[in-house]
């Protein structure tokens, strides 16, 4: 008699562990799920400023212009640096 429950709580047991994989499963990925449309959410929105500021009109435009651009920050990165932190200062002075 001992014997059988003991056999039946490690059925239960592995039950369990089997239901834990799962629910592991699923939460797993429901996050990948959400970095995802995080990271499509992301990539919209630059889009967006990209065809607002440069007029781009498609994705192989676009691609000219970032890498022009990232040339041009490259070559100036402390001339860049400098204008950021010349402009944050402004704007704090104008509060």
């Amino acid at each position: 008699m001992a014997r059988k429950d003991e056999e039946t709580r490690l059925e239960e047991i592995e039950l369990k562990i089997k239901q834990l994989q799962e629910k592991q499963k699923r939460l797993k990925a429901k996050i990948k799920e959400k970095e995802r449309k995080e990271r499509t959410r992301r990539l919209i929105q630059v889009g967006a400023i990209f065809e607002k500021w440069f007029e781009i009109t498609g994705p192989e435009e676009a691609e000219q212009v970032a890498r022009a651009f990232h040339e041009a920050v490259k070559a100036n990165r402390d001339k860049w640096k400098q204008i950021t932190v010349t402009n944050t200062n402004e704007n704090k002075n104008d509060d």
